[in-house]
């Protein structure tokens, strides 16, 4: 299945950037750090009136550790963004279920976008949040199938894009360079990288039950 859920992460650079500025925030990756913190793949876009001010304002985050930040395109820029300190990202991190995509809102909520193969893995995880005070909603669940599988351009796609290492922390390849080599535009390249990490997690799911 996949569920969207909208929540606010207190204590989060997230919420706090996208409460304060006209920018939006697509987490990409997130991978654990250290015992408590995490390491975000990010893509940010703002106006370039503001995009260093966001910069400098996650910079001063006294739980970001670090900043690398690489410009893509005219208003948008990757970083990879270290935190010290995330105990809302970590329950997302260490819950079993995959993350496609974390997007943040104009009122300082972020919509996660999980994949799982269980509604008990997301009570656990309402639970878990409501143990924190977190206030989260379940916006969409739906039913993932078949029908969504991928075209043999799409599929070539995402493999490439696995071979080239946009999927590797740090990636070795841009979402630009991606998209000048097929020939589409960076967001068009985005949904379709998307939608094949939906597919590759729904084939894992279907073989873990299998094997079961």
């Amino acid at each position: 299945m996949e569920a969207i859920i909208s929540l606010r992460e207190p204590e989060n650079w997230i919420s706090d950037v996208s409460a304060r500025f006209p920018a939006g925030i697509r987490v990409i990756d997130r991978i654990p750090y250290a015992e408590e913190g995490v390491k975000d793949l990010v893509e940010i876009s703002a106006s370039s009136e503001v995009i260093e001010e966001v910069l400098e304002a996650i910079k001063q985050n006294p739980l970001v550790a670090n900043v690398d930040t690489t410009v893509t395109e005219k208003g948008k820029v990757i970083s990879a963004i270290t935190t010290t300190r995330c105990q809302i990202c970590r329950i997302l991190t260490d819950a079993d279920v995959f993350l496609i995509s974390a997007q943040s809102k104009e009122d300082g909520k972020v919509e996660w976008t999980l994949v799982l193969s269980d509604k008990k893995d997301l009570k656990d995880m309402f639970d878990l949040l409501k143990e924190k005070s977190v206030e989260a909603e379940l916006v969409k669940l739906t039913k993932i199938d078949d029908k969504e599988s991928l075209t043999d351009r799409q599929d070539k796609i995402t493999q490439v894009a696995f071979d080239r290492g946009y999927f590797d922390y740090p990636k070795r390849i841009s979402l630009r360079e991606l998209a000048r080599m097929f020939d589409v535009s960076p967001s068009t390249l985005s949904e379709i990288l998307r939608k094949g990490q939906r597919k590759i997690v729904m084939d894992y799911f279907k073989k873990q039950r299998h094997n079961v």
